[in-house]
């Protein structure tokens, strides 16, 4: 399953550079699957962590801040859609 996942996420990120830097447009629908992919690999790959492939110490870190990982991958994607289309949301105010 993780390695299902880890191509998924792979192939959105894939779709998101197309998007922003290619195409130059926004798609609702594609931007609701990158944010659900993106959980859908973090969870799945922490999950496969704690059945013991990782060393204790970064396993436990990396459950502990599971959430601070998950919020900058957003907010990285957030800051490439903004930069990516600035001229355009400057238009909008």
């Amino acid at each position: 399953m993780n390695f299902g996942a880890l191509a998924g996420v792979l192939f959105v990120h894939w779709l998101i550079y197309q998007s922003l830097y290619v195409i130059g447009a926004l798609c609702p629908y594609c931007m609701i699957v990158w944010v659900v992919t993106i959980p859908v690999f973090w969870y799945t790959t922490l999950h496969t962590m704690r059945q013991g492939m990782v060393p204790e110490r970064l396993r436990r870190i990396l459950t502990d801040y599971h959430g601070v990982v998950l919020t900058l991958w957003y907010v990285i994607l957030g800051v490439a859609v903004l930069r990516a289309f600035w001229s355009y949301w400057l238009t909008v105010i």
